[in-house]
Order: structure tokens, then C-alpha cells, then sequence
């Protein structure tokens, strides 16, 4: 699967998700599982959990957690009590972080590491790679990370046992709280043509016909291109060249604009959180953006556009909401934390000293193989190498760790009787089992900087233990996949 492949999964994931929140499918979902169990605290945050991880399994993890936030939002916005609004956010932030991590690690398109994992295993040249489809992952991730989120559940489910939030819940809306049969059809049939696609990729593999693109490349991108134009430029009411023209002019303006509306939304988020005063910035910055955008729609027809945070009613999606939702903070965060560990991994990777670079890789694979020695067992090396991964991504890029540990992947499978292949698939999952800090994943950065009032505090000791139970669980998981495969 190719970086076209990935990125019409990726835009057309997020856009999906986007139609579905449009339509209020996850408020609709999370009515109809509270009708059904009782409005209580323990059953919110079981349908918070179950619909992201669902979702997470076929949908980018990431993608999940930014459309989750504005439903998460809403339902924080009926606490007004600071200490129990303080509580929910946390308890949200669990549930919601448990579910997409656990839901992305069960597919091969549920996580970008994944498909990292893929792209490595074809650099390294790494034997029995072949093994790994779409359907070989699913097969394998399903029950393993169902067991992972049956304890994320329970640890979830004793955390919010002393407390009682009425106010996060209210009256049934006009909304009946049934099924959405149209909106779970429209995800369950564009889900099954992308993995049937995907699934096709890797068990056919077949040969370019065009340029370098195979016959699963155009389907992808003429699959993406249709959906790009139903969801954002085909007019919903009635059919016309003047109303395609007029979501075509919409949609291009704020992609323009992109960049200053970002900045702009960045300034207030940041003024409201941590108090910089911003506001002639943002200010500023609406200001031009109106003024150009006006001069624009007014120059082909002859009215301004109004205000910058009108939807266009006459699209399926309109971008400006999209843009609106989109959680900045968090997205800062993640910016941040790249761009630090983009500098380190520069300067380990310096050309002009390349024996530095070649020795710092050595001790790391000789610490890392002393460390485990003491481990007589081959499992309890597992185990403990899986530790460290997870630990350590609590503080470093697990994109990062797994390139880092890929070269040595080969010294470290031999210690612990495991195949190359099966030793990458191992650190990618451990990798991406951090379930602690903020800043361990890109999910929990989009969440926290994306859901207001999070405890710190309280967040860290269920996702200390989290990382203690997916290590276990991934250990086995790997043990037992490595001897099907020998």
C-alpha cells in the first residue's frame, strides 16, 4: 500500500467521520446505548469507549479522536460546576484515548505506525514480511486488542466508581433514540469497499499500468476524487453550474486561507487557556480574511460573503466548520513535540560523523541486550523489552522509537527467539501501547489539547497500569503468533 493509497484512507476517513458527526451519529449512538442501560456515568463512558474503538479499527485513530472532540465538547459544555466538569473531562479523555489506541492497533489502517511497520519491513528486507495483509493483521489484532479494551473498561469503570456527574446528562432530545440505520449503512459500505481494496493490494499486488500506478492505485484515487466532490463541492439541494461554481469558489477560498484561519483559531485557544492576550491578533487576522473573502464572492456574485463562520448549507460538509472543529491546541502540541524530536534525531543522524552515529547504535543494541540478560527466560526478555518501549514512549515520538529500534530488530528477535518480522510487529505494537502522558501518542496530544479541563492527575494512574496490561498482553500475543509461524 503506497503513500497514495494511504493518503485518499486518510482524507476520506477524516471526511467520513465528518458526515457522520454532521449527522449526529455519535450523539445519536451514545443516546440509544444510555436509553438502553440507563443515563448514568458508567454507561457514557462505555459508549465513548466502544465508538471510538469501533470507528479507530477502520478510520485512522487520529482522525477518530479529532471528530470525537467537538461531541465530547458539547456534552462537557452542560457541566458548569468546575470540579466536576474537571472530572468528566478527565474521565472522557480516558475513555475516548482507551478506545481509538486500542481500536488503531487492531488494523492495518487504524495507525500510521502500522503502515510504518509495513514500509520498514520492505526497507530491512525482513523475511516472512508477505505474511503481513490487511486481513492476516485483523485477524490476529481484533482479539487481542478486545481483551485490551475489556480491561481499559474495567479500569475506567473503577476510576469513575466514586463519582456522580447529573449534570453531564440531559432530557432526551427530538432525536428518537434508535439506530441511524442511513448513516451506519453509508460507513459500513464505504469501510467495506476500502478494505476490500486494501485487502486486494496485498494479496495481488498488482503491476503499475499507468506511470507507476497499479489498477488498485486508480480506483483509490478516482474513489477519493468522487468522494472529495460529493462531500464538499456537489450542491445538496438543487443541481446547478452557478451552485457548483459557488461551493468550488467556498471551498478553495478557506483552503487559502488555511493557514491565517489556523493562526487565528491558535490565538484564541491560546488566550482563553493559558491568558496571553491575543485578541487584537485573532481580531486582525478575521479582519483581513473577511475583507479578502468578501472582495472575492462580491467580484463573481455581487454580494459579500457575510461572516466567516456561516456554513455553506448547500454542501454536504462545509470546510469553515470542518476547519472550526479542528482542535488547534492539540495540533500545536503535536507540532511542538515533532519539531523537538525531529532536531534530536537530526543530530543523531549527522553525516559528518557517521562513526559517532554507527557507535551511539551500537551501545544502544549492546546496553539494551546486557539489560535484558538477566532475564533468563526468553519471555521475560520479551516482556521486559516491551516495557521499556512502552515507558519510553510516554516521553519520545513513537514513530521515532520504531525507526530507532528497527535496525535492531535482527540482535534483538535472536535474544528472544523470535523472528525479525515478528520482533518489528512487536516493537510497532509496543510502541503505540502508551497510554499515560499527553504527549505519549499523537491521539492523546489531539485529546488532551482538544478537551478542556483534563487532571493531569488523575489521567496518569490509569494509564500507568493500561501500559502494564498491554505489555503482558503483547508479549503473549507475539509469543503465541511466533511459534504459529516457526
Amino acid at each position: 500500500m503506497n503513500l497514495l493509497q494511504n493518503s485518499v484512507i486518510i482524507l476520506t476517513g477524516f471526511l467520513l467521520s465528518e458526515m457522520l458527526v454532521a449527522a449526529r451519529m455519535h450523539q445519536r449512538l451514545i443516546e440509544l446505548l444510555l436509553r438502553h442501560s440507563g443515563k448514568n456515568l458508567s454507561a457514557l463512558l462505555t459508549a465513548i469507549l466502544l465508538i471510538s474503538y469501533t470507528l479507530s479499527i477502520f478510520i485512522s485513530h487520529t482522525i477518530v479522536v479529532i471528530s470525537m472532540i467537538p461531541a465530547i465538547n458539547r456534552l462537557l459544555s452542560l457541566v458548569k460546576q468546575k470540579d466536576e466538569r474537571r472530572i468528566a473531562a478527565s474521565l472522557l479523555y480516558l475513555a475516548l484515548t482507551f478506545g481509538s489506541s486500542s481500536g488503531g492497533m487492531a488494523s492495518l489502517t487504524g495507525s500510521p505506525q502500522n503502515l510504518l511497520a509495513i514500509a520498514l519491513a520492505e526497507l530491512f528486507k525482513f523475511e516472512g514480511r508477505h505474511l503481513i495483509t490487511f486481513f492476516s493483521w485483523l485477524g490476529a489484532g481484533v482479539p487481542a486488542t478486545l481483551l485490551l479494551l475489556f480491561f481499559g473498561w474495567a479500569i475506567i469503570l473503577f476510576t469513575a466508581k466514586p463519582f456522580s456527574i447529573p449534570s453531564l446528562f440531559f432530557e432526551s432530545s427530538g432525536i428518537p433514540a434508535v439506530l441511524p440505520h442511513k448513516p451506519l449503512l453509508f460507513l459500513i459500505s464505504n469501510l467495506l469497499l476500502i478494505s476490500t481494496l486494501s485487502a486486494m493490494q496485498f494479496l495481488f499486488k498488482p503491476a503499475p499500468i499507468l506511470f507507476s500506478l497499479n489498477t488498485i492505485d486508480l480506483c483509490f484515487l478516482l474513489y477519493g476524487t468522487i468522494f472529495l466532490f460529493v462531500a464538499l463541492i456537489l450542491p445538496k439541494k438543487s443541481f446547478s453550474l452557478k451552485a457548483l461554481f459557488m461551493n468550488t469558489l467556498f471551498l478553495l477560498l478557506h483552503l487559502t486561507g488555511f493557514p491565517l484561519i489556523f493562526i487565528s483559531r491558535l490565538s484564541q485557544e491560546l488566550e482563553s487557556r493559558m491568558g496571553i492576550p491575543l485578541n487584537r491578533v485573532y481580531s486582525a487576522i478575521d479582519r483581513f480574511l473577511q475583507r479578502v473573502f468578501d472582495r472575492v464572492w462580491a467580484h463573481f456574485f455581487r454580494e459579500p460573503m457575510t461572516n466567516l463562520d456561516k456554513p455553506n448549507t448547500n454542501s454536504i460538509l462545509s470546510i469553515n466548520l470542518i476547519m472550526k472543529d479542528l482542535p488547534c491546541f492539540g495540533i500545536f502540541l503535536l507540532i511542538v513535540v515533532g519539531m523537538i524530536l525531529f532536531t534530536l534525531l537530526k543530530a543523531w543522524d549527522n553525516p559528518a560523523t557517521p562513526e559517532v552515529d554507527s557507535y551511539l547504535l551500537m551501545l544502544a543494541k549492546s546496553t539494551i541486550l546486557k539489560a535484558m540478560e538477566p532475564f533468563g527466560n526468553h519471555f521475560l526478555q520479551l516482556l521486559s523489552l516491551i516495557i521499556v518501549i512502552i515507558f519510553s514512549s510516554e516521553l519520545l515520538s513513537n514513530t521515532a522509537l520504531i525507526v530507532m529500534f528497527t535496525p535492531l530488530a535482527g540482535a534483538l528477535a535472536a535474544q528472544t527467539s523470535l523472528s525479525p518480522i515478528i520482533m518489528l510487529l512487536t516493537i510497532t505494537i509496543a510502541a503505540s501501547s502508551a497510554f499515560m502522558t499527553p504527549v505519549a501518542t499523537a491521539a492523546n496530544t489531539l485529546a488532551y489539547g482538544g478537551i478542556r479541563d483534563v487532571s493531569l492527575k488523575m489521567i496518569l494512574l490509569p494509564g500507568f497500569f493500561m501500559n502494564l496490561i498491554a505489555a503482558l498482553l503483547t508479549a503473549i500475543l507475539f509469543s503465541l503468533l511466533s511459534l504459529l509461524i516457526s
